[in-house]
């Protein structure tokens, strides 16, 4: 495989990744809103939220870096209200 096929691999990589935080975001967030609807104390829940979205933010800035317009559009930052 040459340099660009590699690349190529490594940017797929990278942004299936991306996409698997995105999921842990996603259930993490479900997790939050039903222990809220019970009741339950969701402090720790809420902190895991925090640090899985600066993870993810942290990620989706180095991939910008790294891709520039080459991130693809579902991979740009989306503005959640936190």
């Amino acid at each position: 495989m040459d340099r660009e096929g590699i690349g190529k691999v490594r940017r797929a990589e990278l942004l299936a990744r991306l996409s698997a935080l995105e999921q842990q975001i996603e259930a993490q967030e479900a997790r939050v809103r039903r222990g809220r609807e019970m009741g339950w104390e969701v402090t720790l829940s809420e902190q895991r939220l925090r640090t899985l979205q600066e993870s993810r933010d942290l990620y989706r800035s180095a991939l910008k870096h790294l891709l520039g317009d080459d991130l693809p559009a579902e991979a740009r930052p989306v503005d959640r209200a936190r």
